[in-house]
């Protein structure tokens, strides 16, 4: 999943010409449990920690496989060799309630290029929009998802995704500072835009 060079050259200018980012950025970027629970005004205690990408996701068109999810592998290594390290981490109610959950994943890459190159693919990756998707996740729960094009700018992207069946919806928020790059996706029954943004500052206020 590369974006055009000349797409990504221009993305240059979003990244700041500070000091490079290194790995101890993913202690900071990445929230706290108790601080995700504040945001969503929910008590989230059941959580998990992930230290790779996520694969094994199917999804009826694979063209739209990278707005599936959050922290999948073909979104942060789709650029092979690019990435230098990588945290993930799941919030929700309880084992069995998500309701409220949220779900952040903060690669460190080599460059500000690698970084923002997987946010402008999806920016242009337009197609998915609009009609429904079936995605089969990792432990072959399958659902229907209509993903929904949300504001998107200087290096960062956002769509929220709708189950239609379940009546849920969840939002996810995806930017690139630096040589950092971040996704949070938040599903929430009520006002999971605004805590989704809400993340996603405190995210980049780490980097």
């Amino acid at each position: 999943m590369r974006a055009s060079a000349g797409v990504s050259a221009l993305t240059l200018a979003f990244a700041s010409p500070a000091q490079a980012v290194g790995p101890e950025a993913l202690d900071t970027v990445l929230q706290k449990p108790a601080t995700v629970s504040r945001m969503v005004g929910a008590e989230l205690s059941a959580s998990q920690t992930f230290h790779a990408p996520t694969a094994g996701i199917q999804v009826s068109e694979p063209s739209c496989a990278d707005f599936a999810d959050v922290g999948l592998d073909q979104v942060f290594n789709g650029n092979p060799g690019t990435l230098v390290a990588y945290r993930g981490q799941s919030s929700q109610k309880s084992a069995s309630d998500a309701r409220y959950s949220v779900k952040q994943a903060v690669g460190v890459f080599n460059s500000p290029m690698a970084a923002v190159d997987p946010v402008v693919a999806l920016i242009f990756m337009s197609d998915c929009y609009g009609h429904p998707i079936t995605v089969t996740d990792g432990q072959g729960v399958t659902d229907t998802w209509t993903f929904t094009q949300e504001s998107s700018s200087d290096g960062a992207a956002g769509w929220s995704m709708t189950n239609e069946a379940n009546d849920r919806t969840c939002y996810v928020e995806m930017r690139a500072r630096q040589e950092v790059m971040f996704q949070v996706k938040v599903c929430s029954p009520r006002s999971g835009e605004r805590a989704a943004a809400r993340i996603a500052d405190a995210m980049e206020a780490g980097v």
